[in-house]
């Protein structure tokens, strides 16, 4: 798998730390099952879950989410748990406009972007 990289944007981001605060979740996630994202949910309900996906990957938007996350990202769905304070500290930075999240079958790195 090449590396595959996400931007969430300084309001994305903010975004996904108060959906977390909202909801008291530690944790957000990066994951592979029906699509390829980055978010935070606390219930099945949409309200309750905030996602960002992948370019490609979103079964709402693209006919062909199922292949293009399976070519990006290999056959096996996965889940990894990031902690909430990744985001606070990307916020707390005045010059970050964006972060940038890359996943490789053995690493996953937040790059802040200014």
């Amino acid at each position: 798998m090449r590396a595959q990289k996400i931007e969430l944007s300084r309001a994305q981001v903010q975004q996904l730390a108060d959906h977390c605060e909202k909801f008291d979740l530690k944790q957000w996630f990066i994951a592979k099952d029906q699509g390829a994202y980055v978010g935070a949910s606390a219930g099945a309900e949409p309200e309750k879950a905030c996602i960002f996906y992948f370019k490609g990957c979103d079964p709402k938007k693209d006919k062909e989410w199922y292949d293009t996350a399976r070519a990006k990202f290999g056959g096996d769905d996965f889940g990894e748990m990031m902690d909430v304070k990744s985001l606070k500290d990307a916020l707390a930075e005045k010059e970050m406009t964006a972060i940038e999240i890359k996943v490789t079958t053995r690493s996953i790195s937040i790059t802040h972007i200014h």
